[in-house]
């Protein structure tokens, strides 16, 4: 059973890894892959975020001695997916803006 709280923890982290895109960026640009910059970003966006809020929600279901079912993991991929879905506009923008510094 995910709560507001959970939400706002998920948005939190997200936050940290959205303001460590403009490192992302620059390690990217200087190991001169063959890659497209904007999606390889993104893609480290997503899979930092993925990994930080997985790690959280499977902690408060051990805290607390929540089941660990296939419902409780639907939950909680829904919720992670809900928060990066509703900032995936900002999160294009950091990486424009970090890829043009």
């Amino acid at each position: 059973m995910q709560t507001s709280e959970d939400k706002k923890e998920l948005e939190t982290l997200l936050n940290i890894v959205i303001n460590q895109i403009p490192s992302y960026s620059n390690m990217v640009n200087s190991a001169n892959w063959d890659v497209d910059i904007h999606d390889c970003i993104f893609g480290m966006v997503y899979h930092s975020f993925v990994a930080k809020s997985t790690d959280y929600m499977n902690n408060k279901l051990t805290d607390n001695n929540l089941p660990r079912n296939a419902e409780s993991t639907f939950e909680m991929m829904n919720l992670i997916s809900e928060v990066f879905n509703e900032r995936l506009a900002d999160i294009r923008q950091a990486i424009v803006s970090a890829s043009n510094l």
